[in-house]
Parts: structure tokens; sequence; C-alpha cells
């Protein structure tokens, strides 16, 4: 495992390194053509083949390894000699370090060495034979060896990474075995469960099958390994459980159906019961409402009485006050006649007294002779309107002593006018109070009938209600021993242990 991993990440390596080589070398191709160094180019192209071999035919050995350890570094002095005649001649040494620390991806300590020795060879040998490759200002001795140190430190860390990552992938790589074996241990251990779950689910499948045909009795007797035992044990409790349960089910719903059937019978004798009690209350209910109707007429006449005594009452208070004015005037006719009478004995008295001077003015005419004669025809005149005016007189006094006769009389009947419409008006009040106790007694008559119907009107609305109740509790009973006839039905197919036979419901209600 831990081989096929290395190789599997060398190989990439070699791939990707050989594809950066084909393009370093088509640089050098081009950079030499132009520059006019074609053994550059061919060096190149020499350098990069067998690289690019190997990664077409997958090679991932220590050769090919190494071979690209020895590739990289020629390619960089390759860089190196063509900017030998540039100002590009000291930047090209870093490319040795770049190329040599590209060689990790390869996760071989033996190709950073090669590496490493390639590069540091190939500066020593410059540098004695042909400096001006190397540096320009000539061989320099102490640089090689300064960067020679350089690139034994990258070589060094370089060296630690590819042991680090061997490390890595061989732990990795044990890791997954582990994990592989413990995989495998698992899966057996799994299928260990499996058997044992499968003759546990076999045991249970059976008896589910029997418990779903209805079979209560059966148990499963054969034991059940390790913890499922638990499980088995459990089931056959259930399935005594639950035979009991079908068992007290089976009790209910037979004692349900006895129940609803009893139940039925009580509703339909409340129900014949509670028509009749509303036929009655309806009866009263009509009754009820005829003589409401009755009362309200009688208070509606009464109070019509009432209202035509308090009126005439009223026309007799009107009547006495108005006789009791006319008896008034009458005193006061009375009055005036007396006084009349005393005006007319005055007349009379200036009569009696103008017929004196009269007499006297005559006798002094008849003395005064001619002179007198015109004296004497007035004397004579005055004295005839004093006899008529004491004739007058006499005659409106007679009239007045006639007519104060006549009113005093008028007056007496007038004052027993009045007492008698005085005892009438006490007895019309009389009469109204009486008519008014009775229009108010027929008044709280009526409101009491009221309420006597308002109440039967209820009664009569909780006596239909009671019968529609009754109806729906008929119907309720019918539907529950209905239920309980398709219980006992589900019930009878379950096998038990001692089981009686269920009774159907209806059949024993009907």
């Amino acid at each position: 495992m831990v081989a096929d991993e290395m190789c599997q990440l060398r190989e990439n390596g070699v791939r990707m390194l050989a594809a950066l080589a084909a393009v370093v070398s088509g640089i050098l191709v081009v950079w030499a053509l132009i520059g006019d160094a074609p053994l550059v180019a061919v060096s190149a192209v020499v350098l990069v083949a067998p690289l690019i071999w190997s990664a077409h035919q997958h090679r991932c050995d220590a050769v090919a390894r190494v071979m690209t350890g020895v590739t990289y570094p020629l390619l960089a002095g390759l860089l190196l000699a063509l900017a030998s005649n540039t100002d590009w001649l000291v930047d090209m040494h870093i490319v040795f370090f770049a190329f040599l620390a590209m060689l990790a991806a390869l996760a071989d300590w033996r190709v950073i060495v090669t590496g490493t020795f390639v590069t540091g060879l190939h500066h020593l040998l410059l540098n004695l034979f042909a400096p001006g490759y190397v540096f320009p200002d000539g061989a320099d001795l102490g640089r090689v060896l300064f960067h020679a140190a350089i690139v034994l430190i990258e070589a060094l860390v370089l060296i630690y990474l590819c042991l680090q990552t061997e490390g890595l992938i061989r732990r990795v790589t044990e890791a997954r075995t582990a994990q592989a074996a413990l995989d495998a241990e698992r899966h057996a251990e799994r299928e260990a469960i499996s058997a044992e779950q499968r003759l546990v689910l076999a045991g249970l499948s059976e008896r589910l099958r029997t418990l779903a045909a209805g079979d209560l009795a059966a148990r499963l007797t054969a034991p059940f390994p390790g913890e499922y035992e638990t499980a088995r044990l459990l089931l056959n409790s259930s399935c005594s459980e639950l035979d009991q349960l079908v068992g007290a089910v089976a009790l209910t719903a037979d004692q349900v159906a006895s129940g609803a059937h009893e139940l039925r019978e009580a509703s339909s004798d409340l129900a014949g019961k509670t028509e009749q009690q509303t036929a009655a209350v309806e009866t009263v209910a009509h009754t009820a409402g005829d003589l409401l109707r009755d009362i309200e007429a009688q208070a509606q006449l009464w109070s019509a009485t009432r209202s035509t005594a308090l009126g005439a009452k009223a026309d007799a208070d009107r009547g006495a006050v108005e006789i009791t004015g006319a008896a008034e005037a009458m005193s006061r006719i009375e009055a005036s006649s007396a006084e009349i009478g005393e005006m007319i004995a005055f007349i009379d008295t200036i009569a009696f007294q103008t017929n004196l001077l009269a007499l006297n003015a005559g006798v002094e005419a008849a003395r005064a002779g001619e002179a007198g004669k015109g004296f004497a025809v007035v004397a004579n005149e005055v004295r005839e309107l004093a006899q008529r005016s004491a004739q007058s007189a006499s005659a409106i006094k007679q009239l007045v002593a006639a007519s104060r006769d006549e009113v005093a009389l008028g007056v007496t009947r007038v004052q027993q006018m009045v007492s008698l419409l005085a005892s009438l008006v006490s007895r019309f009040s009389d009469i109204a109070g009486q008519v008014d106790q009775i229009a108010s007694g027929a008044d709280g008559t009526v409101d009491a009938i009221r309420q006597i119907n308002a109440a039967t009107a209820m009664l009569d609305r909780a006596m239909q209600q009671n019968a529609a109740m009754a109806e729906q509790t008929s119907a309720a009973s019918v539907a529950l021993l209905r239920s309980a006839e398709s219980l006992n039905g589900q019930v009878s197919r379950f096998q038990r242990h001692n089981a009686p036979a269920v009774v159907p419901a209806l059949g024993r209600a009907a």
C-alpha cells in the first residue's frame, strides 16, 4: 500500500516535471536559435527527450527519478550559458534554486541529492574551465562555495521535506490499512449481527403473521440469541396482555350493546311520553292564549268604562261649579231687586213731591189770573207727568215684588240642585275609584296571564326540544348497537384462551 501510494505520487511528479521540462526546453531551443547556439538547442532536446519518454511510459522508478534530478540542473546550466553574454547572467543562478525546489515534487531525497551534486559540480567545473559562463567577472571560488552552501542548505530542507512526506504517506497508508482491517472486522461483526437479526426477524415475522391472522394464543418458545431474548419475552408478554385486552373489549362491547338496547327502549318510552306532554302543553298554551285575549278585551272594556266614569265625574264637577255660579247670580239678582225696590220707592217719593209742587203751582197760577195761565198749563202737565210716574213706579214695584218672589224660589231650587249635584258627584267619584281598582286588578291579571302564557310557550319549546333529544338519543342508541355489533364481529376473529362466545348485540337487542 505504501509503495502504491508513493509510486502514484512520484508518477504524477514525473509527469508534471516532464511537462515543465518540455516548456523550458522549448524556451532554450528558441533562445538558442535566436542567439545562434545550435549546440545548446540540440543539448536541450537531448536532455528532455528521455524525461518525456519516461513520463509517456508512466515510469516512476529510481532511474527515471534520478534522470529527472540530473536533467533539471543541466537545463539551468544551458539557460546560464545562453545568458553569459547578457546582464541576466547573475540572475540566472536563481533558476538553479527554483529547479532544485521543484524536484521535491518527486518526494525522493535521492533526487534532491543528485540535483544538488550536479548543481555543485557544474558550478565548480565551469569556475575552473569556463568561468565566463558562471560569473561575469571571471572565476571566483569563494562565490562558488557561497552558492554551494546555499544550495546545500536548500537541499537539506528539501531532503527533510521529502523524508517527512514519505513518513506522512507511510502513516496515512498504515492508517488506511488499519481502517480497512477495522472495517473488515466490523463487517464480520455486522454479518454476525445480521445473521442473528435474520433469525430474530424470521421468528418475529412468523409470530406477527399469526398475530395478524388473529391468533393471540400462540407464543414464541424458541429462545433468541443475546439481547434479543428480551424482545421475545416482551412480545410474549404483550400478546398475553393483548389477549386480556381483547377479552375485556369483547365483554365491554357486550355490555355496551345491552346498555344501548336498554337506552333505546328508555328513549322510545321517553319520546312517547314527551309527545303526550307536548300535546297537553300545546292545549294548555292554546287555552291560556284564548283566556289572555278575553281578559285583555275585558281589561280594555274596563279601561273604557273607567274613562267614561271619570269623564262623567268631570262633567258633574263642571255642572256643580256652573250651578253654584247660577245660585250666586240669583242671589245677586235678588239683591239687585231689593235695590230696585228702594229706587222705585225713591221715585214714588219724588213723584208725590212733584205732584204737590204741581198743585201748589196751579194754586199760585190761579191767583195770578191771566198772567199765570201759561204757568198753570205747565203745572198741570207736570202734575199729570208726576201721576203717570207714580203709576209707573207702582207698576214696576209690583213687577219687582213678583220678580223677587220668583228669584227667591229659583234660588231655593238652585240650592237644592247644588245639593243634588254634590251627592251625584260624590257617587260618581266612588264609582270611578271602584272602576279604577277593577281596571288595576284587571291589568295585574293580564300580566299574570301573560306570564303564564310565556311560561307555557317556554315549556312547550322545552318539551319539543326534549322530544327531539329523545329521538336523537334513540338514533344514537341504534348507532351504538350497530357499533357494538361491529366491535363484537372484529373481536370474534381473534383466537384467545378460554374465549366465551360473543352474542351479536343487535340480534339480542331485537
